[in-house]
């Protein structure tokens, strides 16, 4: 038994002249639009940046973006005047939640209300609690 790393983005790997790729649970040669789809992968390609251009600000959590909000003002306690005159879409845009007023994977992942989740198209999920009733 051995383990095979997956590849580096964006780059094909060949053994011994020639490239494989998987097709169900077996070991193939790799068609040509996959080699192709590999060679067009970026190593710049950052999930979480992505768009989700069916997504809204009504997807977003309200207490998630106010909690959002009071990090970022401990974290830049020079700002608070100015934050606090932000309505939630500049908010987000200067926090980087968003790029222009459009919700990123990362506005959702970290924002989202739970319903939003099927935004990710994604199997995994990374979900954090507050418990309050500790504090």
């Amino acid at each position: 038994m051995f383990q095979i790393p997956a590849a580096p983005r964006g780059i094909p790997i060949a053994w011994q002249e020639h490239f494989y790729g998987r097709r169900g649970e077996s070991l193939a040669a790799l068609v040509m639009n996959k080699y192709d789809q590999i060679r067009r992968q970026s190593v710049d390609d950052d999930w979480s940046k992505q768009l989700v251009l069916d997504a809204s600000i009504a997807d977003l959590d309200k207490v998630a973006i106010d909690i959002a909000r009071k990090g970022f003002k401990e974290h830049f306690p020079r700002l608070n005047k100015e934050i606090d005159k932000w309505d939630d879409e500049v908010f987000l845009n200067k926090a980087k939640l968003t790029i222009d007023g459009k919700i990123t994977k990362t506005a959702i992942l970290l924002l989202g209300k739970p319903e939003s989740v099927h935004f990710l198209n994604h199997i995994g999920e990374i979900v954090w609690r507050l418990d309050t009733k500790k504090m």
